[in-house]
């Protein structure tokens, strides 16, 4: 039996390593949100857990669990991280939001980079020291629905996906990072702009993704596929998602 189990993990592991090097960047954070409780969410890559505020509830996700978030005042904060404030990234998140009208905070760090939903589309912002330059995208939101929304970061500028097709792009300077934290849900620095919806899945890589990976990720995200993080496995048995 023990060697039985020895052969299924090694072939797990060797299994998952391959599928790694599929991607062109490495993981660095991901908030899987597969608990069912908990004032927490937790970076089960970088340890960067998050903590929950206001008006929140742990229910289904687009893969197992995920978190209701209902503004205002209701977000999850993460503190400032060095490993977080990079100059080329890919931000990933899965969404399912109860309404379209106005402006929808999604995720976003130090209100540097971000996903954010306007008006029944969503938009990707940056900010380069002086103002924010923001992709606007076409793809008409509808409640009830999830959607796997990305954001990448290069010296090329800022392109918007969703659902693993590239939705716009632009070209803006360099990125500069403030001094806030990263939120989910909500822009507390504005104290407006909350989400209504479920948040589920997300990720941040050090560098822009390929319009081909991030349509991998949607059906294979990393707590499912398991990606490693410099060539080491990064998820263990515990955070991968049945």
């Amino acid at each position: 039996m023990l060697r039985y189990i020895c052969i299924v993990l090694v072939t797990v592991f060797i299994s998952l390593s391959i599928s790694s090097n599929l991607f062109s960047a490495d993981l660095v954070a991901n908030w899987t949100f597969d608990q069912n409780a908990g004032e927490e969410v937790k970076d089960v890559i970088g340890g960067h857990n998050g903590k929950i505020v206001g008006k929140t509830k742990w229910v289904a996700g687009k893969f197992k669990n995920g978190l209701q978030i209902t503004g205002p005042s209701s977000y999850v904060e993460v503190k400032k991280s060095d490993k977080l404030e990079l100059k080329s990234l890919t931000l990933i998140v899965w969404v399912n939001l109860d309404g379209v009208s106005g402006r929808q905070e999604i995720a976003s760090y130090a209100d540097s980079y971000g996903i954010f939903a306007d008006n029944a589309i969503f938009k990707a912002l940056l900010f380069n020291g002086g103002n924010w330059n923001v992709a606007n995208g076409v793809t008409q939101i509808v409640t009830g629905e999830w959607y796997q929304v990305a954001q990448t970061v290069s010296k090329d500028g800022i392109n918007l996906y969703v659902n693993g097709k590239l939705d716009a792009k632009l070209a803006t300077p360099a990125i500069a990072f403030q001094d806030f934290p990263m939120w989910f849900g909500g822009g507390p620095a504005d104290n407006q702009f909350w989400m209504t919806g479920i948040i589920d899945e997300i990720e941040i890589w050090n560098d822009a993704l390929s319009e081909a990976e991030i349509e991998k990720l949607v059906k294979t995200p990393p707590a499912l596929g398991a990606v490693s993080l410099n060539n080491k496995l990064s998820i263990t048995w515990a955070n991968i998602k049945k």
